[in-house]
């Protein structure tokens, strides 16, 4: 079951969006987010349903629930390169299609089995 209803604390985290729940709160007002308040909490606890949110947010929540959900059984190489890709910030994203089209995957996978042995 993916999540559907996301406190102003759960999404803080996001570059692109305020960096306060207060901050949520209102970009949520005035973008007229769908939201309910939350259950079980006292006070103006609000939350906000994922199709009211901005689409970077939305995918990203998506694909952390898919990569949740892979990680039970094994994960498929191509699924796991596009969760980890659309997991990045905007600027991340640019430097690996530089990167990869400057240099190539096989330069790539130099640097990340170089990473890899110097941790060992």
């Amino acid at each position: 079951m993916i999540k559907q209803w996301f406190s102003s604390k759960d999404l803080i985290m996001f570059d692109g969006l305020p960096s306060t729940p207060q901050g949520i709160n209102r970009k949520a007002r005035v973008e007229g987010w769908k939201s309910r308040k939350r259950s079980g909490i006292q006070g103006k606890a609000i939350e906000y349903h994922i199709d009211s949110l901005p689409e970077f947010v939305k995918s990203t929540l998506q694909a952390k629930e898919i990569s949740a959900a892979y990680m039970v059984g094994e994960i498929e190489p191509l699924q796991l390169w596009i969760s980890a890709f659309i997991a990045l910030k905007e600027e991340q994203k640019e430097f690996v299609k530089t990167w990869l089209i400057h240099n190539g995957i096989n330069d790539l996978m130099r640097v990340v089995e170089q990473q890899m042995n110097s941790k060992k």
